[in-house]
This record gives structure tokens, C-alpha cells and sequence, in this order.
């Protein structure tokens, strides 16, 4: 079982590192470039990318799902089947959305805040992301579907791959071509080519003739719908925070959020995978009543998550000269920076003990409360706490909210686990 335990754990993690990195290089190497206008950009254009991603995680979730229970009753080649018909539905999702966001691009960027050069090069760069959408969606669904087969190294391996490409790429199109925000989104939109390509070599063997009805599509797009509002629910607060940066502080204060937002990605990526990763342990014991076990995973999961985000904490504040020089942030950028850096990273430390938490919540079968604990950050607490402290405090409470809304979320997170041990803790005496 601890074999099992590390095994998850690590290569979990790793696999959702490297996928949350994916905007961190783009940033670095645009803000070296650009600045405080080209980090601005990117992050006014990101809820429009987040969409996207958002769509084909949540796809592939439900996919994987419908599949295994194919699977569970024998129905072995219907599997396989579904397995490509899926994969064709999410294609032809992925065509209709980037249609759609491409024509309304604009607009939506001047509602999320954007003006002057940071519209202008926030739309360069969401353009060519959404010429790219299929591969957005399926670069990000076909990983979900590798682990749904057991392949978790082949996703983790591609993951990798894809990371290598970015980099490279974004290394000749920006600062050696000079490509800018373009250059920036053409090097994601390759290196998920390769990544899907890559996915697809491990996942073909599986495939058999397309089967699509009206089962497969009513089942894929209603389960969706919950993992999607789940993944999605951060891009909500990231718009309402764009919007009031720019509002409190321009495109400085845009810039500095989208550094503390970069470090907030690592924490998260690493936290969530903490739990995530041995959530199919979790069922295995919840269902044959290995309550103990499950308890003490959780605790090892929870040190984990601590151990790992508080050294990522202490690596922030130690290097936190550097990142402002890597991102290249203006001198009134890097006052807004350290302003709000402090409430980030005691707010990061509370972050590592909640979503691993919400992970085993919904592992053991109790979803509702895991689903309470994901969007009760953005769509409850962050939006009350910017009603109190922002009119005020402005930027001071924009930051500051962070902090509050994380303590917020783990004394819910306390009180829903302590609960949840003591009535398995019943059901075991019984």
C-alpha cells in the first residue's frame, strides 16, 4: 500500500506541475520582453484559454467515467468504441467553442477589462490560441482518458514532452524572432500538438470503430457539466480580479497579480495533486470499509502537501528579488508585488491542508460537501470579502482577501473532515 501511496503521489504531482506551467513559461518569457503590459495581457486573456482547458478536462473526466462503467459490465469493445466516439465529439466541441470565442474575442476582453496595448496584445494572443482549440481540448481530455486506462506514465511522459516544446519554442519565437504575445501563444499551441500527438500514439491501440448515440452524448456533456463549474470556477475570480486591478492600479497592478498568481498555480498544482493523486486508494478502502487506512493516508497526504507547498513558500519569499527581475516587473509593479506577497504566502500554507482535504471528500462518496469546499473560494468568500475590504483598502484589500478567504475555507475543511471520520468511525464499530 505505501508503494501504491508513493507511486500515485508522486507521479501525480509531477504530471500537474508540468500541465499548470504551461502559462508560468509563457509569462516569464513575455515579461521579459514586454513587461508589465505583456504580463497584463496574458492574464486578461487567460479566462478565455482557462475556458477552454476547463471543457476538456471536464470532458475527459466524464468520458473516462462512461467508459469504465462499459468496462464494469463486460462490454469490452462497446468500450473501445466509446473510447472513439468521444474522442470525435470532444474534436467537434473544441471546433464549435473556438469559432465562437474567436469571433467575440474582442469583446470579451474589453469586458474582462483590457485597453490600449494590453487589448491589443491579448488579443494577438488568444487568436492564435483558438486557431489551436482541438488541440487545447484534446491535449488537455486525452491525458484524463490515459489514466482512465492505467497509463499514467504515458501521460506523465507526454506532459513532460509538451513542457520541453513550450519552452523551446518560446525561447526562439519571442526572444529570438521577436514574435512577442503571437510567438507566446503559437509555441503552446505546437508543443499540444505534440502532446496530443504523442497521447495518441499510446491510446490508438484501444480505439475501434466510432459508436456515437444519443446515450453517449446526453451522458458525456450532462456529467460534464459539474467538474467543468469546478475547474472553471478560479477563472471567475480571476476575471472579477483583473478587472478591479485595472481599476485600483492599471496594468502595474494587473502584472503583479499575475506573478502572485504564477506562484499561486505551483501551490495549487502541487496541493490538489497531493489529494488527487491517490484518490483511487481512497475508493478502494472506502468500499471494502478500510476506514484506518484511509485515515492515515489522509494525514501522510496532508504532511505531504505542507512539507512540499512550504518549502515552495520559502523558496518564494527567499528568490522573490529574482522572479521580479525574471517577469521584469516596473518599479511601482514590484511595490504592488510585495504588497500582496505576504498575505499570499501564509495563504498558500493553508491552501496545502484544504485541497487535499476536498480530494478525499470526494473519493469516500461525499461529494456534496467536496463540491462545497471547491467553490466556496471563488463564488462565495473572495466575492464577499472584495464587497468589504476593496471600497476601502483597494489594492491592500484585494490582496488581502486572498488570506481571509483561506481561512475561511479551512475551518469549513475542518469542520466537514472531523464529521466525516467520526461517522466512519461509527460505521466501522457498528
Amino acid at each position: 500500500m505505501k508503494k501504491n501511496f508513493f507511486k500515485f503521489l508522486s507521479l501525480t504531482i509531477i504530471t500537474s506541475l508540468f500541465i499548470n506551467s504551461f502559462v508560468i513559461i509563457d509569462g516569464m518569457f513575455i515579461g521579459s520582453k514586454l513587461g508589465d503590459v505583456g504580463l497584463s495581457a496574458i492574464n486578461l486573456s487567460w479566462p478565455i484559454t482557462a475556458f477552454l482547458q476547463s471543457i476538456g478536462v471536464a470532458l475527459g473526466i466524464s468520458a473516462g467515467i462512461y467508459i469504465s462503467r462499459l468496462k464494469g459490465l463486460g462490454n469490452i469493445e462497446e468500450a473501445n468504441k466509446a473510447k472513439s466516439g468521444t474522442l470525435i465529439l470532444i474534436l467537434i466541441t473544441s471546433i464549435v467553442l473556438g469559432t465562437l470565442f474567436y469571433i467575440f474575442a474582442k469583446p470579451l476582453l474589453i469586458l474582462f477589462g483590457a485597453e490600449g496595448d494590453a487589448l491589443k496584445y491579448s488579443l494577438d494572443y488568444i487568436k492564435i490560441i483558438l486557431l489551436g482549440a482541438p488541440f487545447e481540448l484534446l491535449g488537455m481530455s486525452m491525458p484524463q482518458l490515459l489514466k482512465n486506462s492505467d497509463k499514467i506514465k504515458s501521460a506523465t511522459f507526454a506532459s513532460i514532452i509538451e513542457i520541453i516544446i513550450n519552452l523551446i519554442l518560446d525561447y526562439i519565437f519571442i526572444l529570438v524572432f521577436d514574435f512577442n504575445l503571437w510567438g507566446a501563444a503559437l509555441a503552446s499551441v505546437i508543443s499540444l500538438i505534440g502532446a496530443t500527438i504523442i497521447c495518441f500514439i499510446f491510446y490508438y491501440k484501444e480505439l475501434e470503430k466510432p459508436y456515437i448515440d444519443k446515450k453517449i452524448i446526453k451522458y458525456l456533456y450532462l456529467s460534464s457539466i459539474s467538474p467543468f463549474i469546478l475547474n472553471y470556477s478560479y477563472a471567475f475570480i480571476l476575471i472579477i480580479t483583473n478587472y478591479l486591478c485595472v481599476k485600483f492600479g492599471g496594468n502595474e497592478a494587473v502584472a503583479a497579480y499575475t506573478l502572485l498568481s504564477y506562484l499561486l498555480y505551483i501551490i495549487g498544482a502541487t496541493a490538489q495533486a497531493s489529494g488527487d493523486a491517490i484518490q483511487p486508494l481512497y475508493s478502494f478502502n472506502s468500499a471494502n470499509g478500510s476506514h484506518k487506512i484511509n485515515h492515515q493516508m489522509l494525514s501522510g497526504s496532508l504532511l505531504f502537501s505542507f512539507i512540499l507547498c512550504g518549502l515552495f513558500v520559502v523558496l518564494f519569499y527567499i528568490f522573490s528579488n529574482n522572479l521580479e527581475d525574471l517577469y521584469n516587473l516596473s518599479s511601482v509593479a514590484r511595490i504592488y508585488y510585495n504588497d500582496g506577497l505576504i498575505y499570499y504566502l501564509i495563504g498558500f500554507l493553508l491552501t496545502a491542508l484544504t485541497k487535499p482535504v476536498c480530494s478525499y471528500l470526494y473519493s469516500v462518496g461525499d461529494r456534496l460537501r467536496s463540491n462545497l469546499l471547491t467553490i466556496l473560494e471563488p463564488l462565495i468568500l473572495t466575492p464577499l470579502f472584495y464587497l468589504i475590504l476593496c471600497p476601502g483598502l483597494k489594492l491592500n484589500g484585494l490582496w488581502m482577501t486572498y488570506l481571509f478567504a483561506q481561512i475561511g475555507v479551512l475551518i469549513a475543511s475542518t469542520f466537514f473532515i472531523i464529521r466525516n471520520i467520526r461517522r466512519e468511525k461509527l460505521w466501522t464499530d457498528l
